[in-house]
């Protein structure tokens, strides 16, 4: 694979510690010293340490640089740019507190970019009326309706919100600046208690 075909990286250049075989460092993954037993052949060139005085264990030594790409970019980009597995990614991130897979700037962006291209898929597609027919048929008979949430999605309406629509000052357009939801929202819910 050439780098050409490797994720985008956001926080590039990055920079591999200056090391060499046999160097003492400090890994702040394992938080200990360790030594420089050799480099990746990863399109990112990156040291390998061990444990001082310890056999086996070998992995990449993380250090500053190598915690702010896990800070920043996506476990796509981090696997195929320094050549680790996701088990690997998914243990770095919970080691330095890097939440769910949509926490990194890089994840956000893979993410947004499949959600685009699985849209423009559907949209594409279209079903002829035998299709929609099936696929209806197919939800009754498997009972699917079960899995639908009914009732109302969005945000609840704290009791501050609710004060401010009593307070009869106020205008929908303030209301709604103040609360952070639509000029329309606002308007309904006013509605739905009995106020002008």
């Amino acid at each position: 694979m050439t780098t050409t075909n490797l994720p985008a990286l956001l926080g590039a250049p990055y920079a591999a510690p200056p090391y060499f075989v046999g160097d003492d460092a400090t890994c702040l993954f394992r938080d200990r010293e360790v030594v420089i037993s050799s480099w990746t052949m990863a399109p990112m060139a990156w040291p390998r340490c061990q444990v001082l005085g310890q056999q086996g264990g070998h992995g990449l030594l993380v250090d500053d640089e190598l915690v702010r790409a896990i800070r920043t970019e996506s476990a796509q980009a981090i696997m195929a740019w320094w050549g680790v597995s996701s088990g690997v990614v998914w243990r770095w991130r919970k080691a330095f507190g890097v939440g769910g897979r949509d926490t990194t700037p890089g994840s956000v962006l893979a993410i947004t970019a499949a959600a685009k291209l699985g849209a423009e898929a559907m949209k594409g597609r279209e079903y002829t009326e035998a299709e929609r027919r099936e696929r209806s048929e197919r939800a009754v008979r498997l009972g699917l309706g079960r899995n639908l949430a009914t009732g109302y999605h969005g945000r609840r309406w704290t009791a501050e919100e609710l004060a401010l629509l009593d307070d009869p000052a106020l205008t929908n357009a303030e209301v709604a600046r103040r609360t952070g939801r639509s000029w329309n929202a606002v308007r309904l819910q006013r509605l739905r208690r009995g106020e002008p």
